[in-house]
């Protein structure tokens, strides 16, 4: 009889982006898991990595006690605290990191990371861009949004992070150059906007889309709701992208359809060189008011991503039932 193998999903508390990309790997590659939001001790919370694995043992025992009643097999870490428990626990259970540790791989058995973030080693699995659990054959475009006019143009909304803030000129400038691009592209003649902000858009940013897109048929999610992101993306004919979030881009990318990235003044070199390689291989392009649309290549990592951790011999893909 083969093992059950108990896992970790071990991911800073607040961050919902990155919950979503370890989830989404224990959930295939593994089956059953368990969610550990990880608040370490005030003591060793900001740490960096390469000096808390020069900790004597027991003081990283200590800042992991609060969570290690039952050792896993294994643990998909991701965040700054995720991966110092990694760190604690490598010599006990294997560790999959998510995205950059800020030390070197060799710690862990495996790093998953995007090759925007240039890592090397053998024990690197590079991804273009973010991995993530949709599935376009399984989304359902919301009924209650069938009644917008097609062509329709579905519009993913970023929002302030540490990257940059989302100030109001920018939206009265996207809001204008929406509509222009509707009433400039002969495939767009009648198109609605289906727009969903992110938990990081400004609320003031909805409002002045709401003023500036008067006379264009629209929709935007009023943040009161249910979400109706991701299905969204299944009944819409063209997807305009914020440039400031790689993971709805990684996202909006596994549909196959004309993906636009708008500029948001983002001038770190990672975003530069993640956009660079979708632009290169044919996965998206940069917004232009007369833009071409026609449908570019599917991106989709993770099953990419599962096939090289299997080579590694962890586990099997997937808990016996």
């Amino acid at each position: 009889m083969k093992k059950k193998y108990i896992c970790w999903v071990c991911v800073d508390a607040l961050k919902v982006g990155t919950w979503k990309q370890a989830e989404a790997l224990a959930s295939k590659w593994i089956g059953k898991y368990e969610k550990k939001p990880i608040h370490l001790p005030s003591w060793c919370r900001w740490m960096p990595s390469k000096i808390f694995a020069k900790l004597p043992v027991f003081l990283k025992n200590m800042a992991v006690k609060s969570i290690t009643d039952t050792l896993p097999d294994i643990i998909i870490a991701a965040g700054r605290q995720a991966v110092l428990v990694a760190l604690a626990l490598k010599h006990t259970t294997k560790t999959v990191v998510l995205m950059n540790p800020g030390i070197p791989p060799q710690h862990f058995d495996a790093v998953v990371a995007p090759t925007h973030d240039q890592l090397d080693g053998k024990n690197v699995i590079c991804t273009q861009g973010a991995i993530h659990a949709i599935q376009p054959e399984i989304l359902v475009f919301p009924r209650t949004l069938e009644k917008y006019t097609t062509p329709r143009v579905g519009v993913l909304l970023g929002g302030n992070s540490v990257h940059g803030t989302y100030k109001n000129e920018l939206a009265i400038k996207m809001a204008n150059d929406l509509r222009t691009f509707i009433n400039s592209n002969s495939a767009l003649i009648g198109a609605s906007l289906i727009i969903t902000p992110s938990r990081r858009t400004p609320l003031k940013w909805l409002e002045i889309f709401e003023r500036n897109l008067d006379g264009v048929p629209y929709w935007i999610w009023n943040q009161k709701t249910k979400n109706p992101y991701p299905n969204l993306l299944k009944g819409v004919d063209a997807i305009i992208v914020c440039e400031d979030s790689i993971s709805m881009a990684s996202e909006a990318c596994v549909m196959g359809k004309p993906v636009l990235i708008y500029p948001t003044g983002i001038t770190k070199l990672k975003f530069k060189r993640f956009y660079q390689q979708l632009f290169a291989r044919k996965h998206a392009q940069p917004f232009e008011i007369k833009a071409n649309l026609n449908n570019q290549l599917v991106l989709n990592e993770l099953d990419k991503v599962i096939e090289q951790l299997n080579k590694m011999n962890f586990f099997p893909a997937k808990n016996p039932t």
